[in-house]
C-alpha cells in the first residue's frame, strides 16, 4: 500500500448557516459539491456530517433538515457516502422507551452517530442524569461524540476528565469520540493519553493533533486504532487534515486505521 491508496472517511463535516460567520455557511449544493470533489481529490469517500441549524436553532429542525440533505444526498451520483450525527432533541430526556424509538427512526434516515452539547444547550452529560440515554446507546452501540470546549463549562480550560472516563466505563459499548473543537493544546497530551489507557471505548478527532510529533505519540502510546480521521470543514481547509495523516511517521497500516479503518468499524458496529 501507498499514501496514494490510503481511504479516508471525514467523521466530523458541518454544514448549513452559520449564524455567526457567513463565511462558515455551507448552503446544500455547496455541501454535496464539496463532497463529492474531495473523493477525486482527497479519496475521501464519505462524510459523518453535522448540520448548523441543529446546534443555532432547533436540535429537532436541523436533524428533519439534514435527513432531508441525506436522502437527497445518497440518491444522487455523489461516489462518496454521507451520514449524519444526531443533536439531543427535548423529546429524548421523557424516557428510554421514547429515545429508543426515535433513534431507530434517525438511524433508518441514515444518522450514525449523536452529538452531546451540554454547555450549549444546556444539560448535562454526567453518567447518572444522562443515564437512560446512554443505557439505549450502549444497548445499541451507538457513538457519541463530544467537544472538549462543550466540556470546559468556565471557560478556562478546566475539563472534567473523570467524568469523561466514568461514562465511557458505565457503559462500555458506547463508543466515545473525543473532538477537540478549535483547541489545539499539548497541555492536553498527557490526559488523551491516559484516557487512553485507562478505557477501551474512548478515541480522540485528529484535525486539532498538529504538534510536531503528537499523532505519533498519540498512536504509538495507545494504538492506532484509537484515532480518527476529521477535516473539521469549513473551519480547517481539507488539505491540512488530510495532509497530517499523509505525512505522519507512521507504518501504512497505521495511517489507514486513522484515515478509515476505525470510525468505518465503529458505525458498522452499530
Amino acid at each position: 500500500m501507498s499514501d496514494s491508496f490510503i481511504e479516508f472517511f471525514d467523521s466530523n463535516f458541518w454544514m448549513g448557516e452559520h449564524n455567526i460567520s457567513n463565511k462558515h455557511t455551507v448552503s446544500d449544493i455547496s455541501s454535496l459539491d464539496e463532497i463529492s470533489g474531495r473523493t477525486a481529490k482527497y479519496n475521501i469517500n464519505g462524510a459523518l456530517i453535522n448540520h448548523f441549524n441543529g446546534y443555532f436553532c432547533s436540535a429537532e429542525a436541523g436533524n428533519d433538515m439534514l435527513s432531508d440533505f441525506l436522502k437527497k444526498a445518497n440518491s444522487s451520483s455523489a461516489a462518496a457516502t454521507c451520514c449524519g450525527v444526531l443533536f439531543v432533541e427535548f423529546e429524548y430526556f421523557k424516557g428510554p422507551e421514547i429515545f429508543h424509538e426515535h433513534l431507530k427512526k434517525r438511524y433508518q434516515q441514515g444518522f450514525r452517530a449523536i452529538r452531546l452539547l451540554p454547555k450549549s444547550h444546556k444539560y448535562p452529560f454526567e453518567a447518572t442524569l444522562l443515564k437512560h440515554i446512554y443505557e439505549v446507546l450502549n444497548s445499541c452501540r451507538f457513538p457519541v461524540i463530544i467537544n472538549l470546549e462543550e466540556l470546559d463549562i468556565t471557560g478556562d480550560k478546566y475539563i472534567e476528565w473523570m467524568k469523561i472516563l466514568h461514562v465511557a466505563a458505565s457503559f462500555p459499548e458506547m463508543p466515545v469520540i473525543i473532538d477537540g473543537g478549535s483547541s489545539k493544546e499539548i497541555m492536553f497530551n498527557s490526559y488523551i493519553y491516559l484516557l487512553i489507557k485507562n478505557s477501551s471505548n474512548i478515541y480522540f478527532n485528529t484535525h486539532n493533533l498538529f504538534s510536531l510529533g503528537q499523532i505519533e505519540n498519540i498512536a504509538g502510546f495507545g494504538g492506532s486504532d484509537r484515532l480518527i480521521f476529521d477535516s473539521f470543514y469549513p473551519f480547517y481547509e481539507t488539505f491540512l487534515s488530510v495532509d497530517r495523516i499523509l505525512e505522519a511517521d507512521l507504518e501504512e497500516k497505521d495511517k489507514q486505521n486513522i484515515a478509515s479503518a476505525n470510525i468505518k468499524n465503529i458505525m458498522n458496529n452499530i
